[in-house]
């Protein structure tokens, strides 16, 4: 009888804790953590993770921000640990991209949210 509880609770945990995750691989937190830690590894997984995530916008993926081209990495990481710190609300609860979005797009914002024509985006910027 143990044995079948413990079977249905380990299945229980299972099944439950893989529709739990959603569709942010990095919390806010996480990422806020790891650009604020000293670690090497860590400074080089949050230069990757910002770099990778504006080049997506920049190359028109996003089309949320208008990130100049000519940004440095430093400038990135300075914009979002200046709005984490006065949206500490917004670190608990987005995911890391949603928090990057929203940092990015409060400073270099966008008029235009039509993705279908990339010339809008390029005269909105």
């Amino acid at each position: 009888m143990n044995r079948i509880i413990i079977a249905l609770v380990a299945a229980k945990f299972a099944i439950f804790g893989s529709t739990s995750v959603s569709a942010g691989f990095y919390s806010g937190k996480g990422v806020i953590a790891n650009c604020n830690s000293e670690a090497n590894y860590d400074k080089g997984w949050c230069a990757g993770y910002l770099g990778s995530w504006a080049d997506g916008d920049i190359d028109m993926v996003r089309r949320k921000a208008c990130i100049p081209s000519d940004t440095s990495i430093g400038t990135l990481k300075q914009v979002l640990m200046d709005y984490a710190e006065a949206n500490p609300r917004d670190v608990e609860t987005m995911s890391g991209g949603e928090l990057l979005q929203r940092a990015f797009s409060r400073k270099w914002p966008t008029d235009s949210t039509d993705d279908t024509v990339s010339e809008i985006y390029r005269k909105t910027c």
